[in-house]
């Protein structure tokens, strides 16, 4: 039965590795996305929560200039998504605070600050409990305002 399992698995693997190409790969970096295409919200929130993560242990600048960019690439293409029209513009409002959040992290890591690019970062969190609040408020604030 794992021999089986194993075979199906690695033949899935060849089988979707030889139906991707570059052009398909080179599309996913690409950050000029058409604005109607689907975004996977919750997967691009797991992977922005990453690079948070990789940004706030990053030892040297370097290392948390590429998980900023990084997270910066992935705001961009959440702001490209289409959302439900009663929660779009408080999306686009969370998405462009991010974005000068980001943007103060970066100008931290251009002077060369290390631990002022951390504390800058830590704005991006306080944004990410507030909007998810917003989000997905509790049932006593629904009840209560």
């Amino acid at each position: 039965m794992k021999t089986l399992f194993l075979t199906l698995s690695l033949t899935f693997s060849a089988g979707v590795a030889a139906n991707t190409t570059t052009e398909s790969t080179n599309m996913i970096d690409d950050q000029s996305t058409v604005a109607s295409t689907p975004v996977d919200m919750k997967a691009v929130m797991k992977e922005m929560r990453l690079e948070y993560k990789l940004g706030e242990r990053a030892v040297s600048i370097e290392e948390m200039a590429k998980a900023v960019s990084k997270l910066d690439a992935l705001i961009k293409q959440l702001k490209q998504g289409e959302y439900t029209p009663e929660k779009q513009a408080m999306y686009q409002e969370g998405f462009n605070k991010l974005s000068a959040s980001v943007a103060l992290v970066k100008t931290e890591l251009d002077a060369g600050d290390l631990e002022k690019a951390q504390a800058a970062l830590e704005q991006v969190d306080e944004l990410r409990v507030e909007y998810h609040k917003k989000r997905n408020p509790s049932i006593w604030s629904k009840i209560f305002g």
